[in-house]
């Protein structure tokens, strides 16, 4: 039985510095009492964020998780919140999440094993990086950031095509409350880019075959794509309902076969759906339910290396 499962334990929350690259990053660590070997290293988007979270949800998944028994760390990429440096998007974040693992095995002794957790363009990055670290031996990934305006307008054509269905959709065209011209322009767009990928013997998005080592050349969707297919461990997917970015998730795995066989390459890869939740998960009522999910989960993942 895990630490934790008889209850709450006592958790220290202890600041550290640490460096990379020759800037001081700073980071939390949420260290219990005792522990199983395993922690969550919590991944924090770009943009205005910091390792707090939206509405403070990387805090309140850090002291859920540690009062039952599992060490967290979050912490600031270099440029963003209280880390020195320059922040160069989520496609650049390797050294930073490769000094943040070091340094919470440090800060926390008989860590062995690691799962990162992050949503949106945080979720991409742990996508595109997770396979290089032995430690790490899963991934918790909420609504992946995938966005092209290709992808964009094929779920915004899925979500027209629902509304049709919708009476009260017909009601406002009835009643001269709502102006079609941007639906018809996706629309129009999204029969260009059909078209074209027909006469371009329908080329699957994604781009050129795996190589044998990331590339930063390469687009972050693809590098996604590629990380996926090299992960061995286990995933857990967790899609809000009400965040169009997942909705652009779900059609680039419903229209792109390699992504289709890239999602197959872990060992395990299970889906949560949060029907209610947006895509930050920043209400109160879907981090009650994200934090116990991602806790359950990470129970269940059989220990690699002990």
């Amino acid at each position: 039985m895990s630490a934790g499962e008889h209850g709450p334990v006592a958790v220290e929350e202890c600041p550290l510095v640490f460096d990379c690259q020759g800037s001081e990053l700073l980071g939390m660590v949420h260290r219990p009492a005792r522990h199983a070997g395993r922690g969550m290293l919590c991944v924090v988007a770009g943009g205005p964020q910091y390792r707090g979270g939206v509405a403070r949800g990387q805090v309140d998944m850090a002291r859920t998780l540690s009062a039952q028994g599992v060490p967290v760390m979050r912490f600031d990429y270099r440029g963003i919140g209280d880390s020195e440096g320059s922040f160069r998007g989520y496609p650049h974040v390797e050294p930073d999440l490769r000094a943040a693992i070091a340094a919470f095995q440090r800060a926390v002794p008989g860590l062995d094993e690691i799962v990162l957790w992050g949503g949106c363009d945080a979720a991409s990055a742990i996508m595109i990086n997770a396979w290089k670290f032995p430690q790490v031996v899963g991934m918790a990934v909420g609504n992946p950031w995938v966005h092209s305006e290709e992808l964009g307008d094929q779920a915004a054509v899925a979500h027209y095509r629902r509304r049709l269905l919708d009476k009260a959709f017909w009601l406002k065209v009835a009643r001269l409350q709502y102006d079609p011209r941007e639906a018809l322009g996706t629309l129009a767009r999204n029969l260009r880019s059909r078209v074209a990928r027909k006469l371009g013997g329908g080329a699957q998005a994604g781009g050129p075959a795996a190589a044998a080592q990331d590339d930063p050349s390469l687009s972050p969707l693809l590098r996604m794509r590629l990380g996926l297919e090299r992960f061995k461990g286990d995933v857990l997917l967790i899609i809000s309902g009400r965040s169009l970015q997942s909705k652009e998730f779900d059609e680039l795995l419903a229209v792109d076969a390699p992504w289709q066989r890239a999602v197959q390459a872990p060992r395990s890869l299970q889906r949560r759906d949060l029907p209610e939740a947006d895509h930050s998960f920043s209400s109160v009522a879907t981090r009650d339910m994200l934090a116990p999910a991602v806790l359950e989960w990470l129970r269940a993942i059989p220990h690699a290396t002990r």
